[in-house]
């Protein structure tokens, strides 16, 4: 990367770029002088000059006849860059905020693979981290098994105990397939603090999964280990509305 290039990444801009490296090769100077060396106008050379002061990358020393300039230490420009950035950093919570009240366009991620899928479950995971205990608990309709690979049913197995140890409560539909069977042990639901409704195969028959939780949709394609989160509180509000509909019809409730 040249210079100028490492200096607009800073936020100088190309005429800037050039001032602040001509005045740092002359350590001092009078703005003819930076002039002269960075082939800019003079005109244009103390605008720009003023602009780096600005920056808080220039030192203006006035002189009785002809103000001097100084460039300050790289060292101290790059701090100057990562407190900007801090600061930045810091309002960031509030400009999401902002964005999130103006973009009606939903957000959409594509994972892929179990490296994709887990990756998908550690933002669940820590969405449900971020909330008091008895907060911890989301609605899902899951697959059954007949078609997923054992790297995902495995996955699957690590994942309920990682709800069991941090106290995440489920309300799910599933269905009576007996791939899925070791699910719909009484004792496992007791531990998991799992409420479920086991649909017969013949009503509801599913390859994929789809999980809810404040705003987010997810769904998991098990057999080729695909999965789309969507970001849309319109959307979430839909699938909670249909899944609060189909837990209400059926009877087929395993209880607890």
């Amino acid at each position: 990367m040249e210079l100028t290039e490492a200096l607009i990444n800073l936020g100088l801009n190309e005429k800037e770029a050039r001032v602040y490296l001509a005045l740092l090769s002359l350590e001092k100077a009078t703005a003819y002088t930076v002039a002269t060396r960075s082939g800019l106008k003079k005109p244009t050379a103390y605008v720009v000059l003023d602009n780096l002061v600005a920056k808080g990358f220039v030192l203006k020393i006035p002189q009785k006849e002809k103000h001097i300039f100084m460039a300050k230490s790289p060292r101290e420009c790059i701090s100057l860059a990562r407190e900007k950035l801090s600061d930045a950093e810091e309002m960031l919570p509030e400009l999401l905020a902002i964005q999130k009240k103006s973009d009606e366009k939903a957000n959409i991620s594509y994972y892929e693979k179990i490296e994709g899928i887990k990756e998908m479950y550690q933002k669940l995971l820590k969405n449900m981290h971020q909330k008091k205990e008895s907060d911890r608990n989301f609605i899902a309709f899951y697959a059954h098994q007949k078609d997923t690979p054992q790297i995902l049913q495995k996955y699957w197995l690590d994942l309920n105990e990682e709800y069991g140890e941090n106290k995440i409560k489920r309300k799910y539909i599933t269905t009576k397939h007996p791939s899925i069977q070791k699910y719909l042990d009484i004792n496992i639901i007791k531990k998991l603090g799992i409420e479920m409704k086991a649909l017969s195969e013949r009503n509801y028959s599913s390859n994929i999964s789809i999980e809810v939780y404040d705003d987010f949709v997810q769904i998991i394609s098990h057999r080729y280990i695909q999965g789309v989160l969507i970001e849309n509180p319109d959307i979430a509000d839909v699938m909670k509305q249909i899944f609060n509909l189909v837990w209400k019809l059926t009877k087929e409730k395993v209880r607890k």
